[in-house]
């Protein structure tokens, strides 16, 4: 969609750019980009960063303030950031327009992606879209709110639920309150989704680390900035480089199986990759394992293909359309 820009956007659109040059200069993302050596490290990391700097404001001191964290995020070596839902007010905008094209030349700058959530102009209707900017600052794709606030003010998407393929994973994107609505967060998982990316003008609290449990990925709630392992369990181990800003590293590789038909296979596994390999927990009452690689260069994932053990959310969903089918044949199992 080609920019239709008012002279007034664009004063904002170079006044934000003023702004990351100033940052720049300033050296405030003067020091040297600390890279993950995944060569070095076991299992698939990346590195996430929650921004919870609240919706809506004066759109011009939201923009300078968000691209202030994205030079933070960025000098701390984040593969992807996320901006809370229409973080820098609700003028509508199209796609790309002013407020991406700031955020795509700090994501640009420092190499990262970034959840960019605006109102969005499309044509007559406007949404409440969170913008996915790649690495090169260009738009990767986009995600409208489903189940849209009452009051909001804004069309409700018929697109439903997206995934995006990264260099470092598959992620989702749901927004604030379509936290209520189970569907959406079935549906993220049965796309594969590996992080849930959540800009919200709210918490959100429990609802998240339970979904974040029954899924089995991990969820980066731009609410309060609580960032929530696959286990359900909220990451204590996070970095804040300053106020309204969360940090985690993530290990996409761990991997949950079910205990059923997988016993003496997963011995097998641990007993021929000993020191490679280890059960970082045993959810006794789930029925569940928990497996994580402990050498760089070994992923847990690709020898669970070897030693043909399903996955958990495979396992799951085999089992779902195998007894469905049974069902309508009148089978038995």
């Amino acid at each position: 969609m080609s920019p239709n820009i008012s002279h007034e956007c664009a004063l904002c659109w170079l006044l934000a750019l003023a702004v990351v040059a100033s940052n720049a200069a300033a050296g405030e993302a003067a020091a040297p980009r600390p890279q993950l050596q995944r060569d070095k490290t076991p299992g698939r990391q990346v590195r996430v960063a929650a921004i919870p700097i609240g919706m809506g404001g004066d759109y011009d001191k939201k923009l300078k303030l968000a691209l202030s964290h994205l030079e933070t995020a960025g000098s701390q070596g984040v593969d992807i950031a996320c901006l809370p839902e229409e973080f820098a007010g609700t003028k509508a905008e199209q796609i790309p327009g002013p407020t991406t094209n700031a955020v795509g030349e700090v994501a640009k700058k420092h190499n990262m992606w970034v959840v960019c959530p605006i109102r969005e102009q499309a044509e007559k209707e406007q949404y409440n879209t969170a913008v996915l900017l790649d690495r090169q600052g260009k738009v990767a794709g986009y995600y409208r709110k489903v189940f849209v606030f009452w009051g909001e003010g804004v069309n409700v998407s018929r697109d439903g639920v997206k995934v995006f393929d990264t260099d470092f994973g598959r992620i989702s994107i749901l927004t604030c309150f379509d936290l209520n609505y189970a569907e959406l967060w079935l549906d993220a998982e049965k796309q594969g989704a590996e992080i849930v990316l959540w800009p919200s003008a709210y918490g959100g609290g429990a609802p998240l680390n339970g979904n974040a449990m029954i899924h089995g990925y991990y969820i980066v709630a731009v609410g309060w900035g609580n960032i929530i392992d696959a286990t359900g369990e909220t990451i204590k181990d996070v970095e804040k480089p300053r106020e309204q800003q969360f940090i985690a590293t993530l290990d996409l590789d761990r991997a949950f199986v079910h205990k059923d038909f997988t016993g003496e296979k997963i011995k097998k596994l641990l007993a021929e990759h000993k020191g490679e390999v280890e059960m970082e927990k045993d959810c006794g009452m789930e029925g569940w394992y928990l497996l994580r690689s402990t050498k760089a260069g070994v992923l847990v994932r690709d020898l669970c293909k070897q030693y043909e053990i399903e996955l958990l959310r495979d396992y799951r969903h085999r089992s779902r359309e195998q007894i469905n089918a049974a069902r309508k044949n009148g089978k038995k199992i």
